[in-house]
């Protein structure tokens, strides 16, 4: 068996894999299942305290999402009942930026177009149901 290239004599355990210098058993450095030298682990990684912090950059300013997006969801409630298709409009214009409002738009133009639908129901019951009595009432 070779000695170690750094203390004569003394039976080496491996090869640096760097620059493949007989090390013994007190020399070796093994990091990651290779071996390595002294100078060469000191060489190849680097202390912490010679690492250089790296610069961190302030993360990007999020800005809230106007109120005025509720008026997408809202109004086409009083013109037809189409507050579904604001929320959806609403909930994609704002998601990335508040995924929570953005949900709670669309949440809201659904419930708002059913309600729009249930009451377009009742009415058209109400007008039919009204015409019907007003039909069977003898009018002279």
């Amino acid at each position: 068996m070779a000695d170690c290239s750094y203390h004569p004599g003394k039976d080496s355990v491996g090869a640096c894999v760097s620059c493949g210098k007989m090390v013994c058993i007190a020399c070796r450095t093994e990091l990651q299942e290779k071996v390595y030298c002294q100078p060469c682990a000191n060489k190849l990684f680097v202390s912490k305290s010679e690492v250089q912090p790296a610069k961190v950059e302030p993360a990007p300013v999020q800005t809230g999402v106007s109120g005025a997006w509720w008026l997408l969801v809202i109004l086409p409630f009083f013109f037809g009942g189409w507050s579904w298709i604001g929320g959806i409009i609403a909930w994609a214009a704002t998601k990335s930026r508040d995924p929570k409002k953005a949900r709670s738009m669309l949440i809201w133009g659904i419930v708002l177009s059913v309600i729009a639908v249930i009451i377009s129901i009742i009415v058209t019951i109400l007008f039919v149901t009204g015409i019907l009595v007003l039909e069977g009432m003898d009018l002279q």
